[in-house]
């Protein structure tokens, strides 16, 4: 492959990469935003003392485990992504 053209599709992959790190900040902030409307609307069902009971509360609202579940598969296309550019 040209030199030129093995550049251009790594720029392109770090850009892949870069709107995917993007894409999961705005994921994570959104997870906050319902965690906190949850655990403020319904401390007794929500709001636990250990993080691991909090994500299991947390992961019965089904927006909640949507979302989380469309983290997880952005961080999987990250990887992927991830894995072209270093066979570039």
């Amino acid at each position: 492959m040209a030199g030129n053209t093995r550049g251009k599709l790594k720029e392109h992959f770090e850009g892949v990469h870069n709107n995917l790190n993007w894409s999961l900040k705005h994921i994570n902030v959104s997870l906050e935003l319902i965690a906190i409307q949850l655990m403020q609307a319904q401390p007794e069902v929500y709001k636990k003392d250990d993080a691991k009971e909090a994500e299991a509360a947390l992961m019965t609202y089904p927006l909640y485990q949507g979302i989380k579940a469309l983290g997880e598969g952005i961080e999987t296309l990250d990887g992927l992504a991830n894995n072209i550019y270093a066979s570039l």
